[in-house]
């Protein structure tokens, strides 16, 4: 069917001449929308707002090739024309033919004549003064506002045409506007405009798709879409919207969703065709080549682009690239960096690997080179091993390799390594640093293997380096499971730690610190963990760093010093937060400590979120010591709060058994065992509570800690006197204590246990040691935990703690007053004054300070006396304390 064609205005139907220019009516109109286009809301009100206004104004939308440019200017532009009835709205689709002045002019005026009576005829040599004002005066005949929407600006080049329009912006008539898009700003008058405060811009961010669109655009398609699916989506096309379509169609003929999503790169054949048509293919050809050259680098500087392209002038390569909206991108502060999208980079980069193979590995070679001088060396060993230049990259692993890990990027270099070839990882120093790198990755099946080809090697390991770097490997791996001491030992007989090699000798001596910690050496773990941490420090080997402040952290929070808590604490949320690893398996412990921290001082909200953050950020492979102190902790968390508490103590004693096979130091039991035992007796199971003592007996016998749990039962049973005595050696110091809070239990169960035999003095005394030996620690969970005993002799003995009644205030407004009777409510008076007894002052002073009269005093007195059933001013304060009133 032969198209529609439009004649050029004042042109009678029967002349053909030569002045005759037939402008074809898809051109005048906006493309027909697809079936499945999203109308985007967020843009459409955009453009609404950027036409609006007194001002005569233009709108610039300028982005890349496949920016959904004109599929949302079709969508407005149909919009507007149904809620705006009274605006005249025009469309010209400019093409390479509009570069002369005369089918130019003619498409504009004849699209603003559509539906009017057409003025006079333009002769062909008309000026570009005699264009604009036809069109001047066609829209004064118009007599409403007129929008003109100008699409493939980047058409234009040609001096004549551009000055004419040019000339149209500079005096455009009230009441038009115009809209232009464009894939990269034409040498219009855009500047003079933006400097007048009359040009409106949309740009390629604003234009790509957000998640929610995208998410909204792929539901259309029916398709069952994971969190995962959709974050692989929008990290591969980035929002552009070209990408999203041809994506679509890739999804409308897979029979594996999540495969295609996996699999959909810049090197998808219907993709490629539009990239190298739209995109590459224009350019010309040197700079074709610079695009494939960059592509081996996701970033690039103007250096590297240098090295790789051998153009001298890359960076104003780069700018300009930049500049005409080729899907290269600036961004950076001190050092500007670039980069394709992604999957223009894929496509480049598959391209140059099927043309010119020799050349794709030249340039990894040429990027490993330029990564290594300025001191990335992972991402110089990337390079190398694109380039498969194994001596290369044995070269990179043996300098380079723990450095990494080190550094905190373990995970990457575990990825890498296991892509190379077998006979490489055969080789001793390759297959110990890339099972390191696995551990760090908590890839306990890959670590493994790797120490496997050690251990079945039929050669020997030469060099004193590979047997210390073997024996840390080994005792890495032991800290998951395993025979830690044996390969502690083993660890100590070689030279690891005094090497020489820095790298070497500080994973060593982090790795052996923590073992030590496993295994109950504090001391030792102590001075291992602070060494390491200095070498780290000094190194910048921030990775280890933090696993050191957060380890020391725990030793401190186990022994009670709150500033060294606070330090370690400190400093590890510091390195975490400025690598971005607050929320990474590498901080799990940091919450579990801080989250023990907090329950220690019965500062609940704190526990339960350190508590769901450490268990949260937890990785499936873990020390059974880090994993013994979570569940404990969330357990504990857990059990006030749980519609079951039952469930959870059950929960816990079945993880216990879980890790009964494993080696754990006598202190981590000493942390969690009373934790069990208490919530055992709280849900009225004491064979539970027997079983924690029994099942520990082999660790703790030695120990303050065994006595305290026997003493716990003992007490459970009735028997005080039984409890007693076995509690004696710990209170006298007799027996040695592991954990800094067993020795305020004790004390505090000692009270409770003199109490009920009606020795109130020595109850009294118990207490006050206990609050001695807390204060320093702000250690209040020991005072909850031991009940309203502990409440009524803190109440009892207000006012006789000395050094500690502060501290004594502070535990006592902290504990839950036991419901009492009910009694007459208090006025506001009255608990106005009751604040005041337990102070020495004179009903007289209190009188005065209150600003009322004695009698007044003394009439309030009466009444608090008579509500809270005493008749003495000290017992007042104690019956108001025992309800919680102070």
């Amino acid at each position: 069917m032969r198209r529609p064609m439009t004649r050029v205005e004042g042109t009678p139907p029967e002349a053909h001449d030569e002045a005759a220019v037939v402008v074809p009516s898809p051109k005048l109109a906006p493309p027909p929308p697809a079936s499945d286009v999203l109308e985007r809301d967020r843009l459409l009100d955009v453009l609404d707002q950027a036409t609006s206004g007194e001002v005569p104004s233009v709108t610039l939308l300028n982005a890349p090739a496949g920016s959904g440019k004109t599929v949302l200017l079709g969508s407005w532009f149909r919009r507007r024309a149904r809620h705006h009835p009274g605006e005249h709205l025009v469309w010209v689709s400019l093409d390479a033919n509009d570069n002369e002045v005369f089918p130019l002019w003619s498409s504009i005026l004849r699209a603003v004549d559509h539906g009017v009576v057409p003025g006079p005829a333009l002769a062909r040599d008309a000026s570009a003064h005699e264009r604009v004002g036809a069109f001047v005066d066609a829209c004064a005949r118009l007599r409403r506002p007129v929008i003109l929407v100008l699409d493939n600006a980047h058409e234009l080049s040609a001096p004549d045409a551009v000055e004419s329009v040019n000339l149209l912006l500079r005096y455009l008539p009230p009441g038009v506007r115009v809209v232009i898009a464009t894939r990269f700003p034409p040498p219009l008058i855009l500047p003079q405009l933006r400097l007048e405060g009359r040009l409106r811009e949309i740009t390629a961010p604003q234009l790509n798709f957000t998640e929610e669109e995208t998410g909204k655009l792929l539901a259309r398609k029916n398709l069952a879409l994971s969190e995962a699916d959709l974050d692989r989506i929008a990290e591969r096309t980035e929002g552009w919207a070209a990408g999203l379509r041809f994506l679509t169609l890739a999804l409308d003929s897979a029979p594996d969703t999540g495969g295609t999503i996996r699999s959909f790169t810049g090197d998808d054949r219907l993709l490629g065709e539009y990239l190298s048509g739209e995109i590459v293919g224009p350019q010309p050809a040197h700079i074709r080549d610079f695009l494939l050259s960059m592509s081996v680098c996701p970033e690039i500087t103007d250096g590297l682009a240098a090295r790789l392209t051998g153009q001298e002038h890359a960076g104003q390569i780069l700018y300009t690239l930049t500049r005409t909206n080729t899907l290269v991108t600036r961004h950076g502060g001190a050092e500007v960096r670039y980069r394709c999208h992604p999957l223009l980079r894929e496509h480049l980069r598959a391209e140059l690997s099927r043309r010119h193979p020799r050349a794709y590995r030249r340039l990894h070679r040429l990027a490993a080179e330029w990564f290594t001088d300025s001191g990335d060396v992972l991402t110089a060993l990337e390079h190398g091993v694109a380039a498969k230049d194994e001596e290369l990259i044995t070269r990179y692993i043996q300098r380079s390799g723990l450095q990494i890990v080190l550094k905190g990027h373990g995970t990457r270099l575990h990825k890498l390594l296991g892509a190379l070839p077998e006979h490489l990882l055969a080789r001793p120093q390759v297959a110990l640093v890339a099972a390191i790198a696995s551990l760090d990755d908590h890839d306990l099946v890959a670590a493994d293997r790797y120490l496997g080809r050690i251990d079945n090697s039929a050669q020997p390991l030469r060099s004193g380096r590979l047997r210390a770097l073997n024996a840390v490997a080994v005792l890495f791996r032991a800290r998951y499971g395993g025979e830690l001491n044996k390969a502690l030992t083993a660890l100590r007989a070689t030279s690891a730690g005094d090497t020489g090699d820095v790298d070497l000798d500080l994973l060593a001596l982090a790795t052996r610190g923590t073992a030590a910690l496993w295994l109950g050496d504090i001391p030792g773990a102590t001075e291992d963990l602070e060494r390491a941490l200095r070498m780290a420090t000094l190194e910048r080997r921030d990775a280890v760093s933090l696993h050191c402040e957060i380890h020391l952290a725990g030793i401190a929070c186990v022994q009670g010093d709150l500033a060294g808590l606070a330090v370690h604490t400190g400093a590890a949320f510091e390195l975490a937060r400025s690598h971005g690893w607050t929320e990474t398996s590498r901080t799990a412990f940091l919450y579990t400590v801080l989250g023990l921290a907090a329950y220690q001082r019965l500062d609940q909200e704190s526990a339960r979120r350190f508590s769901a953050l450490a268990s949260r950020l937890l990785p499936e492979v873990v020390d059974p010591a880090v994993e013994m102190l979570t569940v404990t902790l969330g357990a504990a968390v857990e059990f006030g709060l749980a519609a079951d508490p039952h469930a959870v103590v059950e929960t816990l004693r079945s993880h216990r058994k879980r890790l009964a096979g494993e080696s754990v130091a006598p202190w981590l039991v000493a942390c969690t065992a009373p934790v069990e035992q208490r919530l055992a007796l709280r849900v009225g199971e004491p064979t539970w509570a027997m079983d924690v003592m029994e099942r520990h007996r082999h660790l703790l016998a030695p120990y303050a800690e065994h006595a305290l749990l026997s003493s716990l039962v003992h007490l459970h049973r009735g028997r005080t006197g039984a409890a007693r005595r076995r509690l004696r050696p710990v209170i006298e110091r007799q027996t040695r204590t592991l954990v800094a809070h067993t020795l305020i239990e004790s004390w505090l169960l000692e009270a409770v246990l003199a109490d009920q035999a009606g020795e109130q003095n020595q109850a009294h005394a118990a207490v006050n040691h206990a609050l001695d030996l807390a204060a320093p620690q702000q250690a209040l969970r020991p005072f909850h935990d031991a009940g309203q005993d502990i409440r009524e002799l803190l109440v009892r003995g207000a006012g006789r703690f000395g050094r500690t009644e502060e501290f004594a205030s502070a535990v006592l407004q902290a504990l839950p007053a036991r419901p009492g009777a009910p009694v007459d409510p208090l006025t506001s008076r009255e608990l106005e004054l009751l604040t005041e007894l337990p102070s020495m002052r004179t009903a007289e002073q209190i009188a005065d300070s209150l600003y009322v009269s004695v009698n007044t005093v003394k009439t309030h007195l009466r009444g608090i006396y008579r509500k809270l059933g005493v008749n003495h001013r000290r017992d007042a304060v104690v019956a108001a304390r025992r309800r919680g009133l102070l």
